[in-house]
């Protein structure tokens, strides 16, 4: 959530499942939060008009992802975890969807401006559910 001028301060709050406020994050890091995620570790990572924010599960921040190139500025939408905490971001103006590894580091373009109809906004992970019985 934001209010008033973006430059200010915004917050990331956390609920359990239950829909119980667990946590409430609220710095100078956030501009306008858009997309929230958590990883297997806790993390969380927020979609952030321009760029990628990761805190740490008390609040602390890990790092902050502009790239590629680093700085790049992106237009980032939609963003999810796989199960080994690799970070999937979809990025406006460059028409991609980017892999970055739990630490912030840049691994591999998933889809291409060439591969994509245009502007991805969202997605979601699905994970392969066996039944034995």
């Amino acid at each position: 959530m934001y209010r008033g001028d973006p430059i200010e301060m915004a917050m990331v709050t956390r609920y359990n499942d239950k829909g119980q406020l667990i946590q409430t994050v609220q710095n100078r890091l956030f501009r306008r939060p858009r997309y929230i995620t958590e990883n297997r570790n806790g993390d969380v990572i927020v979609s952030d008009v321009d760029r990628l924010v990761v805190t740490e599960r008390g609040g602390g921040h890990r790092f902050t992802y502009t790239g590629p190139p680093s700085g790049s500025g992106l237009a980032l939408q939609g963003i999810c975890t796989d199960v080994m905490s690799h970070i999937l971001v979809s990025a406006n103006n460059t028409n991609t969807v980017q892999m970055i590894d739990k630490d912030g580091h840049f691994l591999s373009l998933i889809l291409t401006p060439q591969q994509l109809i245009s502007r991805p906004v969202s997605f979601f992970m699905m994970t392969k559910l066996t039944y034995s019985g």
